[in-house]
């Protein structure tokens, strides 16, 4: 059962949340008080759990920080928070300790034993770790912009090169090749979308990594080893998770390669029965990959229209035709020289 609540001493209606030395325990009224009220700010606060800020993020001077040992127990403020219970993930006194995490056992941490100084190898890991993952970051962030560059030079070709297209065969494919410069207008939106989409990853990411980097840093200036004993432990699965969003938002953010080839062909047979008018070849390209020109190999070349290909075809059948004819007559005339033979003998 938890124990009675220390009240504020300013105003007797709240429980005490920090420790003035001037004014004694005091609420989180009264110490909003101390923070706004000019005859109260050259008094010094000692919270009790969290460290105070002003209203515009930074630090209120007269709030001292202090280690996790330092802290109270939210259960029982009287007592210090000197142990970590792994199994219920929590900081806790000894009076806890003894009346609810006994089963727990060897799953508790003396902090005041394990954390007693700052560990340099754990604190260069983890800055390591936040080292890689902005590489990784900025690498991502690059191959993005590079990609959009690539694609931007790609799709304007491709637009001039419609355009001439269109000029060849004038009024009657307008609708066609207009919708072409549409897809190509709309595959390059939605490479720039994907873009965005990289980059305000990438920057949130980048914001995230260089918080941690300022709480760690914070931390050691300030020989918090409590407080990096905790965060190491979750960290590197954290920065795993973040690895892990970057691998799969680049795998399903993918920037969408495409070309212009204008069929010569297809182009002949338009004059001749204005069908298929134009050949659109398009390739969906990973974000690491910016090499706008990896598209699609061309196409065989046949410098024949159908209507060629029709009478070419048409000659060789009356060859094959004329052929088997032949064949037939040949081998009519090896029947009759057996029979010749066997009537001379």
């Amino acid at each position: 059962m938890a124990s009675k609540q220390i009240q504020c001493e300013m105003c007797r209606k709240e429980n005490a949340v920090g420790y003035c030395k001037t004014c004694g325990n005091v609420g989180e009224t009264c110490v909003d008080i101390h923070k706004r009220v000019k005859v109260f700010q050259k008094h010094t606060v000692i919270m009790h759990e969290a460290v105070k800020m002003h209203e515009d993020g930074t630090e209120n001077p007269n709030v001292i920080l202090r280690d996790i040992t330092e802290e109270r127990c939210k259960q029982h403020p009287t007592e210090k928070a000197i142990f970590l219970c792994k199994i219920h993930d929590s900081t806790i006194c000894g009076r806890c300790l003894h009346s609810g995490h006994r089963p727990c056992g060897e799953e508790v941490v003396d902090l005041l034993h394990e954390v007693v100084n700052i560990d340099c190898e754990k604190v260069n890991t983890m800055k390591s770790l936040l080292m890689e993952i902005k590489d990784e970051i900025l690498l991502l962030k690059n191959e993005a912009e590079h990609s959009k560059e690539n694609y931007k030079e790609n799709a304007d070709k491709c637009v001039q090169e419609c355009m001439g297209f269109e000029n060849k065969i004038k009024q009657r494919v307008d609708e066609l090749t207009s919708g072409i410069r549409d897809g190509i207008t709309k595959k390059h939106n939605e490479n720039l979308t994907i873009h965005s989409h990289i980059t305000k990853l990438c920057d949130e990411k980048t914001k995230w990594c260089r918080d941690l980097e300022s709480k760690i840093d914070s931390f050691v200036d300030k020989n918090m080893a409590g407080h990096l004993y905790l965060m190491n432990r979750y960290f590197e699965k954290e920065v795993s998770d973040a690895r892990s969003h970057l691998k799969e938002f680049k795998h399903k953010h993918t920037f969408k390669g495409f070309d212009f080839k204008e069929n010569k062909v297809i182009l002949k047979c338009v004059f001749e029965d204005l069908e298929e008018v134009c050949a659109h070849q398009e390739e969906i390209t990973g974000s690491d990959d910016g090499n706008a020109n990896d598209v699609g190999a061309s196409t065989t070349k046949i410098n024949q229209t159908r209507r060629e290909l029709t009478v070419l075809l048409s000659q060789i059948k009356q060859d094959l035709d004329q052929s088997e004819k032949v064949c037939k007559i040949v081998s009519r005339l090896c029947t009759l020289t057996c029979v010749l033979k066997h009537t001379i003998h």
